[in-house]
């Protein structure tokens, strides 16, 4: 005895679920990441990623197009990408120094201010970087918003 498949959405996914969002399935990973690291929303690249005043605080879904952004889970993960990131460029140009001028030890007193300080500016663009990721490849409940109507949660 065989098991036919008669839901349309289980034999082919990329079909659009009827009342469904019909972006669900043209996802492109890098222009979401582009969009994120430009601040602006994964989905349509216009409305902004994070609430306004907000340095870190991404918005719960987009004023321009109304995607839901608020299932990312990104919050752990940015400072870790953003320290590895600026300590691969001050490292890099530290060693420069002092291969170009035999500085010596007090050279890296600058380099980690330098590091510190690449660490906080980077903080916003790597974030909404691993958002737009997140939302590109449906993790986090992302694949939950791309089947449904958008809904607002509330705010407090």
């Amino acid at each position: 005895m065989t098991m036919q498949l008669t839901d349309a959405r289980l034999q082919d996914p990329r079909k659009d679920v009827p009342g469904g969002n019909p972006r669900a399935h043209s996802r492109s990973a890098s222009r979401a990441m582009l969009h994120g690291v430009f601040l602006s929303c994964p989905a349509c690249g216009e409305g902004r990623l994070y609430e306004d005043g907000a340095r870190l605080k991404v918005a719960n879904y987009c004023p321009h197009c109304s995607e839901e952004l608020y299932h990312h889970r990104a919050n752990r993960m940015t400072p870790w990408f953003s320290a590895f990131l600026s300590a691969h460029f001050v490292v890099f140009m530290a060693l420069l120094a002092e291969w170009a001028t035999g500085a010596g030890l007090w050279l890296m007193v600058p380099a980690i201010l330098v590091w510190g300080g690449l660490t906080w500016l980077l903080m916003p663009r790597v974030k909404g970087a691993i958002v737009g990721l997140q939302w590109a490849y449906r993790m986090h409940g992302f694949q939950y918003a791309a089947m449904c109507k958008p809904r607002h949660p509330r705010r407090s």
